[in-house]
């Protein structure tokens, strides 16, 4: 399977375990909203698939340069779950 560009919106379910070499600041946070713009392989991690983030760059802390698919959900109507999201911040 190559890489490809599939920009959606999906939403953080599991944020446990971060690697030491990933800094809190690029480490995904639980029920955050993201922007999915590639889904590959991650040859490292036996195969398994990895997100890559339209929000967070990880080029500086190889060997982990996407997060694992497993982390995430994808969003039905983003938009609709955006609002929801700032209406919660708004309170």
């Amino acid at each position: 399977m190559t890489s490809m560009m599939i920009p959606c919106k999906i939403i953080c379910l599991d944020d446990s375990n971060r690697p030491n070499d990933i800094p809190i600041s690029k480490w995904i946070k639980r029920n955050e909203i993201y922007t999915l713009i590639r889904i590959d392989k991650m040859n490292m991690q036996n195969g398994e698939l990895g997100f890559e983030l339209e929000e967070i760059d990880l080029s500086d802390c190889f060997p982990y340069t996407r997060f694992a698919a497993y982390r995430f959900g994808v969003l039905i109507n983003p938009k609709s779950e955006v609002e929801e999201k700032e209406l919660e911040l708004a309170l």
